[in-house]
């Protein structure tokens, strides 16, 4: 049997997503795509299964290549080694699964973010 070459594909937030990654952008001066990686960092670390049923995709698409930039290939292994950490297919739910963490993450990096300093105590907390 032959395994199919994963890849990310694009990705649509959700309106919710957008309007927070939008907020953390104007309080940082972030780029929505870096806010992303770290959001869903943040959410790759959290051991709960995300519900991708929870987020529309009504919000703005990104592509995998500005999302990720050339750091795709690290952030497609993390992805891969967290669905089978939780027993997922990764060929049935790298996208759906992908989706999901990104949403969630954005959800929980917004409280945490008052402006761009705060990037270093989240920083030190999230080592220990």
């Amino acid at each position: 049997m032959e395994l199919k070459k994963l890849q990310f594909n694009r990705y649509r937030f959700s309106i919710r997503t957008q309007n927070l990654l939008g907020q953390l952008k104007h309080k940082t001066g972030l780029g929505a795509n870096v806010l992303a990686r770290y959001a869903f960092c943040l959410s790759l670390k959290d051991p709960s299964i995300p519900n991708p049923e929870e987020y529309d995709e009504k919000g703005m698409e990104i592509l995998p290549s500005v999302l990720f930039g050339e750091n795709e290939n690290i952030y497609l292994a993390l992805m891969i080694d967290r669905l089978n950490k939780d027993g997922l297919d990764p060929e049935e739910f790298l996208h759906r699964m992908t989706r999901a963490h990104l949403n969630r993450g954005a959800s929980a990096l917004f409280p945490r973010i008052h402006d761009l300093s705060d990037f270093s105590d989240i920083i030190q907390q999230e080592i220990k």
